[in-house]
């Protein structure tokens, strides 16, 4: 058993920008996805039916990995400490598997497509589930894990700044994102990955590492099941499947309405930074309201702010003179809302995870955030299928620049009324996490003197050996 390491770090920027600079080689790889389904359409030949075949394989393939990492993460944590191997692993093993899938040459089957579409996915969760764990441990105190989450988010962003600037570089084949962008930005990560996790490693503590009361051979499968009796992290997950389904149905059809339906597939770069430097310029002040009103009342402000953004698709999806415009205004709404909700969604995650260690006696963080990654991962594959599904249902194809008349409908149930309807749903849910700053305090001191006591009895036990007898367990 690893002595308990008491920490109260405070988040310095040197150590938020460090913790936050893999990120950005990451969402620069994680941001094709948002324009992967058009590209492998309209570029490699592949039917939006193939297509959604393969985003829900992903879903059920992210089912049995993602417990798998987050649990093994913990028992590794629990011995060592540290969930380093786990970061690094993950990010280095990316770059050859975003290559194979973002460039895959001229003849692309759905095999091909699914294989590394699935290697990639793996190689994410390997990076994202320790990584984000980790940013809850550098400090326990609550405000401080929103300085972590919001310098995170920051890093993101950057990384999908670079992956948008890419198309606009002089040796590209203008601004729309291609087949050759996809070789750039990979080109791109590769050389940031080294470097940023140098500095990582260097300059961020391995966080807060408390004894565990009880021992477990339990594995990954049951260390979820275990996780199902608490009823802070199902409502939770309730919010979060509702709230990630209304995303990726967005993300699946964005691209495709900029460039087919509306075609204005230069301006679509154009629009995602100005969401990007929107976002940016909203975290700081993200930061002070979820301070002023806390994590759960900021969660559930930033969900209605994402349903009002939908409400604007009908009028955009009308080809009107000042359609563009809509989604310019729709950019920087949602740009606000995802500053707000995205850090208060995995602050509030790293407390519900120690309300779980308090209650269960069990680390089990990282299993925890491989719940939300896959329901991330899944339910953003399966909002993006099911959007494209059903707009393709309706008749539209992104291959065709002739669209018919009901293709409309298909695309505002699909990108605007859905969404809105999951984004009430998960409005409704937040309340039910119920794990306040407040409450999360009492949660960290009682875990503190529980980490107390473990150091004294270990102090204890290593001064007065017993002889023949084993050391009872502690409880």
């Amino acid at each position: 058993m690893s002595l308990p390491k008491k920490t109260s770090t405070t988040i310095t920027p040197l150590i938020g920008i460090a913790y936050a600079l893999p990120v950005v080689p990451v969402l620069l790889l994680m941001s094709s996805n948002n324009v992967l389904s058009g590209i492998y359409a309209k570029h490699h030949g592949l039917s939006l039916a193939s297509i959604s075949i393969v985003m829900l394989v992903a879903g059920l393939f992210d089912a049995v990995t993602d417990p798998a990492i987050g649990y093994f993460s913990d028992r590794y944590h629990a011995r060592t400490g540290s969930r380093r191997p786990f970061v690094i692993g993950g990010a280095l093993l990316l770059i050859p598997c975003a290559w194979f899938l973002l460039n895959p040459g001229e003849s692309v089957t759905i095999a091909y497509f699914l294989l590394w579409y699935l290697l990639f996915y793996l190689s994410i969760t390997l990076f994202q589930i320790p990584h984000l764990t980790w940013g809850g441990e550098i400090s326990p105190i609550s405000e401080q894990k929103n300085k972590v989450y919001g310098y995170r988010n920051l890093g993101g962003y950057m990384g999908m700044m670079v992956f948008m600037i890419i198309p606009m570089l002089p040796f590209t084949e203008g601004s729309e994102v291609t087949p050759e962008t996809m070789r750039y930005l990979v080109v791109a990560a590769g050389l940031l990955v080294m470097p940023t996790l140098f500095v990582l490693l260097r300059y961020v503590p391995t966080g807060a590492h408390y004894s565990e009361s009880l021992k477990t051979t339990e594995n990954p499968f049951q260390a979820i099941h275990a996780l199902m009796h608490s009823r802070p992290l199902l409502w939770f997950l309730a919010v979060s499947i509702a709230y990630v389904l209304a995303q990726g149905a967005y993300i699946g059809l964005f691209f495709m309405v900029m460039d087919t339906w509306l075609d204005m597939g230069d301006y679509y770069v154009y629009l995602s930074l100005l969401h990007l430097v929107v976002a940016s310029l909203a975290v700081a002040p993200a930061m002070k309201i979820i301070t002023r009103l806390g994590k759960i009342k900021a969660l559930r402000l930033s969900i209605i702010v994402c349903l009002i953004s939908y409400s604007l698709f009908p009028v955009i999806l009308l080809k009107l003179p000042y359609s563009l415009h809509l989604c310019a205004i729709f950019q920087m709404l949602y740009a606000t809302a995802s500053a707000l909700g995205n850090i208060a969604l995995f602050s509030l995650l790293s407390d519900v995870s120690d309300y779980n260690t308090f209650k269960l006696g069990i680390d089990r963080s990282a299993s925890c955030f491989s719940l939300q990654s896959l329901v991330m991962k899944s339910m953003t594959a399966m909002g993006i299928a099911l959007s494209i599904a059903l707009a393709g249902w309706w008749g539209f194809d992104p291959a065709k620049t002739s669209q018919p008349e009901g293709a409309y409908w298909g695309l505002v149930l699909s990108i605007g009324v859905i969404p809105m309807l999951l984004s009430f749903v998960a409005a409704l849910c937040v309340p039910g996490i119920a794990i306040t700053e407040k409450r999360h305090a009492v949660i960290r001191r009682r875990l503190d003197a529980r980490a107390e006591r473990a150091s004294q009895y270990v102090v204890q036990s290593q001064s007065q050996p017993l002889s023949g007898d084993a050391v009872p367990a502690l409880k």
